[in-house]
């Protein structure tokens, strides 16, 4: 389910660029708050994260399955979370931006490649926020993530404009 998701939803993000100027994918809309760009660097590098380190437990066979965790979290854009990472503040343009959403995706294209749900059943992963996970759940907390990432950066189109 989540296989098809995150590549409806990634699509989403890329057209949700697709008519922003240099200055409005850099443009904060408050001086706490990132830009768009900034956005897309969090999500291209959130998504580094998670499949590294899906895909190094993947080969480290842990004999135990986890339970799925609440990634409900994300469905509530006023609960406000804190990025152990912050996204370099650097002015971006599309074409670099893109180019980091594709090769972050790369790394769940291996991912897909190389392993299916049912492979994966007796294996997790340890999630700096959520714990010991499923490791397939990472598609999930990926598509949720950046649902939710998707929506600030409609937000702050509408706030810069």
């Amino acid at each position: 389910m989540w296989e098809k998701k995150i590549v409806e939803i990634r699509d989403n993000v890329k057209k949700s660029l697709e008519d922003l100027s240099y200055v409005e994918l850099n443009q904060k809309p408050s001086k706490e708050e990132w830009s768009i760009a900034q956005i897309v660097l969090h999500l291209a590098g959130a998504e580094t994260r998670f499949l590294t380190l899906a895909l190094e437990s993947a080969k480290r066979p842990s004999g135990r399955s986890g339970t799925d965790v609440d990634l409900s979290v994300f469905d509530d854009p006023s609960q406000k979370l804190k990025a152990p990472i912050e996204p370099p503040s650097s002015q971006q343009n599309k074409e670099d931006l893109l180019k980091s959403l594709d090769d972050s995706r790369s790394l769940t294209t291996q991912f897909l490649e190389n392993y299916s749900k049912e492979k994966l059943k007796h294996q997790s992963m340890n999630h700096h926020r959520f714990g010991e996970m499923p490791i397939w759940q990472v598609l999930e907390l990926l598509g949720k993530h950046e649902q939710r990432h998707l929506q600030q950066i409609e937000n702050v189109k509408r706030r810069i404009r």
